[in-house]
């Protein structure tokens, strides 16, 4: 039991510390997608998408992470882990994301959007789209979960 417990909390405590380091490096692409289609839609304060709601999302992910990963902390991390993970999914299943994003930013890259904060457009995005986000989102909430109920076990 005590190598199942090490085992999902490193692989879902470093899976949140990699998706929460990719928000404060500029890799991450979902929170200015969701503020273009926030802003298209007439979603009042789109504008905090990015980059409030990227921060503070990669911010969660990366103390849940690492609370999952301490062992005196790693109930707290667990219960943590879920939230981050939880939105993502709930994101991704509501008009303001969609199941189906862009694959990234567009070649090259929107310089001056990003450095401004926005506003984004659509050409700022990359034409090819995939499932593979919320893919992943989905099976690690599923994990998180796993792991909640086998760390919360004694």
């Amino acid at each position: 039991m005590t190598i199942l417990k090490w085992a999902l909390a490193l692989i879902v405590g470093g899976f949140l510390i990699m998706m929460g380091v990719m928000k404060f490096t500029g890799g991450a692409h979902i929170f200015q997608y969701i503020e273009f289609k926030a802003g298209s839609a007439g979603v009042p304060f789109a504008d905090l998408a990015y980059p409030l709601g990227n921060y503070a999302t990669g911010l969660l992910e990366i103390a849940s992470g690492a609370l999952l990963i301490l062992p005196m902390t790693r109930q707290l991390g667990a219960t943590l882990a879920i939230l981050p993970l939880l939105g993502a999914v709930i994101f991704h299943l509501s008009p303001l994301l969609g199941v189906t994003t862009p694959e990234g930013f567009s070649d090259p890259a929107p310089v001056a959007a990003l450095a401004a904060g926005g506003p984004f457009v659509r050409t700022d995005f990359s034409t090819g789209e995939s499932n593979m986000l919320f893919m992943m989102a989905a099976g690690m909430l599923v994990v998180a979960i796993i792991n909640f109920v086998v760390q919360r076990r004694n």
